[in-house]
């Protein structure tokens, strides 16, 4: 009789534990299905939607000193070996770097002055724009 009282007590304390789980599973907001059903195309737009000019009001209005773009002297669009370039060769106290103009331009933003030779190493590759707040002396 023990027995049969202990196993209806198990079963209805899983089946609750069940239920309850269900439930909350179902009244929280989870919406990580909803994210995988985005499409990469209907994501993309977001990421090319980035344009030069609210980018570079944007590293403007976080109060940079030293502002410089970037560009490839071919125009085209920077590949890895292009970034990889520009961030060993720039100064390693280079707060942030953006990526804008569609992947053809690389936006630098810092506190600190960049050393005039790591602008010209960076000229040998790049064709570099200067939107600084405070200019670099010898240029």
């Amino acid at each position: 009789m023990m027995k049969k009282i202990k196993r209806a007590l198990t079963t209805q304390a899983v089946l609750t534990g069940l239920i309850f789980f269900s439930l909350m599973n179902f009244a929280c907001d989870n919406r990580s299905f909803e994210k995988a059903n985005i499409s990469e195309s209907s994501a993309a737009p977001e990421q090319t939607q980035s344009n030069f000019a609210s980018d570079l009001q944007t590293m403007k209005t976080a109060d940079f000193e030293y502002i410089f773009v970037f560009r490839r002297k071919d125009g085209g669009a920077f590949n890895g070996e292009d970034k990889k370039y520009l961030r060993a060769n720039a100064p390693m106290e280079t707060n942030r770097f953006v990526s804008t103009d569609n992947g053809k331009a690389f936006i630098a933003g810092s506190k600190f002055k960049f050393p005039l030779q790591n602008l010209e190493t960076l000229r040998t590759r790049f064709n570099i724009e200067d939107y600084s707040a405070v200019k670099e002396e010898g240029k």
